[in-house]
C-alpha cells in the first residue's frame, strides 16, 4: 500500500477546490486500502465507479470556476480532466479484466493528483486571486 494521504503541499488556497480536493484523496486512499485487502472484485469496482463520479462532480465545479472568471487556459486545463476520466476508465478496465493490479491503479491515481494540483491546480487559483483582485478595484 502507498502511503496516501492529505499534505500542504496539495492545499491551492481556495476553500472550495480544497475541500474537494481532501474528498478526492479519501478516495485514493480508500482504494489503496480495498487493494491491500484484497477485495472482492464487485467491492473494488464500485469504488471505483464512486471515484469517477466524484472526480467528474470534481471536474465540473472546477471548469465552472474557470468559466466564471473566464479563464484563459480553461480549454487546455478541461481537456486534462477529460484525459483524467479517460484514463480511469481504462485502468478500470484492465483491473477488470485482471491486466493490472488494483494496487498499481491506485498509484496511477494518486500520482496524477499530486502532480495536477501543484502546478495545474496552482495556476487556476492564480487566475482566481488576479480575477478576485481586479474586482475589487
Amino acid at each position: 500500500m502507498i502511503d496516501i494521504k492529505w499534505d500542504s503541499k496539495f492545499e491551492i488556497g481556495h476553500p472550495r477546490i480544497d475541500a474537494e480536493h481532501r474528498a478526492f484523496v479519501d478516495l485514493i486512499r480508500a482504494v489503496s486500502l480495498e487493494a491491500e485487502r484484497d477485495c472482492p472484485k464487485e467491492k473494488a469496482m464500485r469504488l471505483l465507479l464512486e471515484v469517477r463520479k466524484y472526480a467528474e462532480f470534481h471536474f465540473v465545479s472546477e471548469e465552472n470556476i474557470m468559466l466564471d472568471i473566464g479563464y484563459p487556459d480553461y480549454a487546455e486545463h478541461r481537456e486534462e480532466h477529460a484525459w483524467l476520466l479517460r484514463r480511469l476508465e481504462d485502468e478500470a478496465h484492465s483491473y477488470y479484466t485482471d491486466s493490472a493490479p488494483l494496487e498499481e491503479l491506485a498509484h496511477f491515481m494518486f500520482n496524477w493528483f499530486a502532480l495536477h494540483t501543484t502546478t495545474v491546480d496552482k495556476k487556476l487559483v492564480a487566475s482566481i486571486a488576479a480575477h478576485e483582485a481586479a474586482a475589487k478595484t
